[in-house]
């Protein structure tokens, strides 16, 4: 049994998505949960097969009750794995949340694990963790994948807590370094069902608290002749799950950001400005009421605050965060970045803390420097 982790669900203060990976198909094996009185129940998991990169694996997952006070251990004809426990998630609108992006790496995954644990060990009670995009440097990679998962099983985070990926461009990439459909992330990740035929998994919602979560797919060019598809079916999509969501915050994360910050943006042809990825998202955040985007991509720290397309300090929070691997760029600055952090922007991550009424946020580097700090208020 390797890489056990917990997988965000819908409502995860309800359920978890329980899974982990095997290089063999187990024997007799299932997730037994028990309660706190003592009563053991078990469920048989599905799995699904993997062969890449000259590797074969089987992906299992198993979706459980969120039960205060319960237990799950992973159970198989050859042995098993400790009781691990579940952690609640209160439905009186208090959510903490670490948020990470950009944890692909080169030959290492050192700084991504040091990056990772810091961020834990500095908030134990966080809820959920998320991570904004470019989890490896190559989406096909079995290396790649295996040094993800493994610089962050130091502790018992990954186990235990429910975690929240969002597709980067990196995940599209294949062992040639050109692009591919995200196979090994789609296939690693059991995620909330969006009703797509085509993109399932590729965006997805989910509750939390005072907050609802809306994961989006920015890779509208690695999916080459599918991008304008993608593009009308989660725009569609997005409309119809933010009008239905009463949540006090709306929080959208998505990998590419909404200014180029010297990017060529090839539907464009220039590398400044509002990016290709922002002429399809500025007014519909606004339309919208999104509170909060938090992405990635670009491997630096900024603030901007934007609505109509113009800096308003009652508009739209946009956070661009990152590196939490080893990759670090020099980023040339925009004029609506309100806050930026320095250039390059060393290995950091956002905590943030929300009720109904109060949102905070701040941006912290693994030797313990704050970059800035934002609250929000209802």
């Amino acid at each position: 049994i390797q890489h056990l982790r917990q997988i965000v669900t819908a409502q995860p203060a309800r359920t978890r998505m329980i899974q982990w990976d095997s290089l063999q198909q187990l024997e007799n094996v299932r997730v037994e949960q028990r309660d706190s009185n003592g009563h053991i129940t078990h469920t048989i998991p599905a799995y699904t097969y993997l062969a890449m990169d000259d590797e074969v694996q089987f992906i299992y997952r198993c979706e459980i009750p969120a039960t205060a006070g319960s237990f799950y251990r992973i159970i198989h004809t050859a042995g098993a794995t400790d009781w691990i426990p579940i952690l609640p998630i209160h439905e009186d609108g208090q959510v903490r949340a670490l948020l990470f992006s950009d944890s692909q790496c080169g030959e290492s995954y050192d700084v991504w694990g040091a990056t990772y644990q810091t961020a834990w060990e500095r908030h134990p009670n966080a809820d959920c963790a998320a991570i904004v995009g470019d989890l490896t440097d190559n989406g096909e990679s079995a290396w790649h994948w295996r040094s993800f998962f493994e610089a962050m099983e130091t502790g018992t985070a990954l186990s235990c807590h429910p975690h929240v990926p969002v597709l980067g461009n990196h995940e599209c990439y294949g062992l040639q370094w050109t692009a591919i459909p995200p196979v090994r992330y789609l296939k690693t990740f059991a995620l909330p069902d969006n009703g797509s035929r085509d993109f399932r998994g590729h965006y997805y919602s989910f509750d939390i608290g005072a907050a609802h979560i809306i994961v989006l797919d920015t890779q509208f060019l690695e999916v080459e002749e599918r991008g304008d598809a993608l593009k009308a079916e989660q725009m569609d999509w997005l409309r119809r799950d933010a009008a239905t969501s009463a949540a006090p915050w709306k929080i959208v994360l998505m990998h590419k950001d909404i200014l180029a910050y010297g990017d060529y943006q090839p539907e464009q042809n220039r590398n400044d400005g509002i990016s290709d990825v922002g002429q399809v998202f500025l007014d519909v955040f606004d339309e919208l009421g999104i509170d909060l985007v938090v992405s990635g991509h670009v491997h630096a720290y900024r603030r901007r605050r934007i609505r109509a397309r113009q800096t308003d300090e009652h508009g739209t929070l946009y956070l661009l965060a990152g590196p939490a691997g080893n990759q670090y760029f020099d980023v040339r600055p925009e004029k609506f970045d309100i806050v930026a952090g320095p250039n390059p922007t060393p290995s950091n991550y956002l905590y943030m803390e929300a009720d109904t009424q109060h949102l905070h946020i701040r941006c912290e580097t693994v030797n313990g420097t704050v970059l800035d700090t934002i609250d929000l208020h209802k």
